[in-house]
């Protein structure tokens, strides 16, 4: 009904425009729907007030019929819901906990929402029990799947139904089912600076969370060696840790990892002539679901 509304109130305006077009008394009108409309004509029974104020009026109508068109692009957006899809979690060799969130109701009573996966991207052909979340409960919402390979890649994207059955479709992400042996802990590889200035740089590093899930991936810096050695040891999440002035600072760069990437970050306001340690980190939950954190190698660099 709403999106019924939304064409009636667009042809409406479109009708009126042209009625107002076709009963102007002229010799010729041409109207261009680009970013001007542009009426020529020649108004031999209307004074020069009128004239002013039909053209007014023209414009206003056909500014107002862009601007539905262009908001509403034929489609109801502010009464379809918006989803996203969450990292995968619990996972195990046949199931694992799939996650989602309806980010916006819009004016929707409700969310049908579900989640579609398989081991193909292109062609997620199961599709799990379908839930209704009101627009005052948790936007949050999972579903286990289980039967899954053991081992295997797969994908999947959380899907939402508002109230007039229009559907939005979150990110497609990916997990991988464990192979039965033991977890393989995260890869983490802390690589040279570049770009050194007399007071900034770029720290860079490499991190694979090979058989783990939702890392916290930082860098750790400072100009007391131990102080960013000890970090891994003395902390268990990249919240806990403690900076120390220049001697410790840290910078988040990833929040929820879940494969590989590389990794770049320009840190600033660095003591100019003054040897720095740094290193890559990734804070996340091991196989006894404890917070750890574990840092590549600590390297230097000297501002000039």
């Amino acid at each position: 009904m709403k999106k019924i509304k939304k064409y009636v109130q667009i042809g409406l305006l479109m009708l009126m425009l042209a009625v107002l077009i076709s009963g102007t008394p002229t010799h010729f009108v041409e109207a261009s729907f680009g970013n001007q409309f542009i009426v020529q004509n020649q108004f031999q029974y209307m004074s020069q007030e009128n004239r002013q104020q039909m053209f007014r009026l023209l414009t206003q109508l056909h500014e107002r019929l862009q601007r539905l068109l262009w908001l509403y692009n034929f489609r109801s957006l502010d009464s379809e819901v918006q989803i996203a899809t969450r990292s995968a979690t619990d996972i195990d060799t046949d199931d694992a906990l799939l996650r989602g969130e309806v980010l916006d109701f819009n004016n929707s009573d409700y969310a049908d929402v579900w989640f579609e996966y398989d081991t193909d991207r292109s062609d997620l052909d199961r599709k799990t029990s379908t839930q209704r979340i009101d627009d005052n409960d948790d936007e949050d919402f999972q579903r286990r799947v289980t039967g899954l390979k053991k081992d295997t890649s797969y994908y999947f994207r959380a899907v939402g139904e508002d109230d007039e059955g229009e559907r939005d479709y979150g990110a497609i992400l990916r997990f991988y089912t464990d192979d039965s042996t033991a977890d393989e802990d995260p890869d983490i590889v802390t690589r040279s600076a570049v770009n050194i200035t007399d007071d900034s740089a770029d720290l860079r590093g490499t991190v694979d969370m090979n058989d783990f899930r939702n890392g916290e991936v930082f860098f750790v810096y400072g100009e007391d060696k131990s102080q960013v050695e000890d970090v891994e040891d003395d902390f268990d999440t990249y919240r806990a840790v403690d900076e120390d002035g220049e001697d410790l600072q840290k910078v988040q760069v990833d929040r929820d990892l879940d494969s590989s990437d590389s990794y770049q970050e320009d840190v600033i306001s660095l003591d100019d002539n003054t040897k720095h340690y740094f290193s890559i980190c990734v804070g996340y939950e091991d196989e006894d679901s404890d917070d750890v954190i574990e840092c590549g190698s600590v390297r230097s660099f000297v501002t000039d």
